[in-house]
């Protein structure tokens, strides 16, 4: 009779040695309570929540390296306009800054959910779980009551400033302007991510992808 390979999922008792073999099934296990699930497990919120402000924050990234790339290339033709041919381009100095106000607002953002802002880490010693989460909680309040003032007043000077045209680039001032405030909304979305999220997700998170 065909014997049964041995499995440590499917453990096999011999009854009667090389003449009959009796697979026993697996074992069901008690289940795990929710207390002690992982918070980022798949079928959590926390889990959507997580997926939805990394892809937020990857495109902001992705955004911020394109326009990078731009503001380099430009500066380099510049150069190469106004000291090669001495005929430097009217727009380029401009379209710089301009640009360069967009990719410091969206990278913030990105920055910001990524915890790579410099911060001040004289309470993150305390050894108390509760207190370490009051602070967390009360600085990312601090920084979206910030981002509120910032989208109060932003999103007022953008539209304001809808008629008035740029000199070189001749676009309307609205688009630099708008920069402020969608960056801080973009922040604000992260900071309210973070505070439904735990503290150490992202380290939690970059262990299991580098597990094998």
């Amino acid at each position: 009779m065909k014997e049964w390979e041995e499995d440590s999922l499917f453990p096999l008792f011999h009854v009667a040695a090389g003449v009959k073999t009796i697979m026993i099934d697996k074992p069901v296990l008690p289940a795990v309570p929710s207390a002690c699930r992982d918070p980022l497990e798949k079928s959590t919120l926390k889990h959507r929540v997580f997926k939805f402000a990394m892809g937020v924050t990857q495109a902001t990234e992705a955004i911020s390296a394109v326009l990078l790339v731009g503001i380099i290339l430009m500066n380099v033709a510049q150069v190469f306009f106004r000291y090669v041919l001495v005929d430097p381009l009217s727009w380029s100095e401009e379209t710089m800054r301009y640009s360069t106000t967009w990719m410091v607002m969206l990278a913030g953002s990105a920055a910001l959910f990524r915890g790579e802002h410099m911060v001040i880490s004289l309470f993150t010693s305390v050894r108390s779980p509760f207190f370490r989460r009051l602070i967390h909680l009360s600085v990312l309040t601090c920084i979206a009551g910030f981002c509120l003032l910032l989208m109060w007043e932003g999103f007022p000077a953008a539209i304001n400033n809808m008629r008035q045209m740029s000199p070189a680039t001749r676009i309307p001032m609205t688009l630099p302007y708008m920069a402020i405030p969608v960056g801080a909304s973009l922040m604000l979305l992260k900071v309210l991510c973070l505070m439904l999220l735990p503290e150490d997700v992202l380290r939690r998170e970059e262990a299991e992808e580098n597990q094998p």
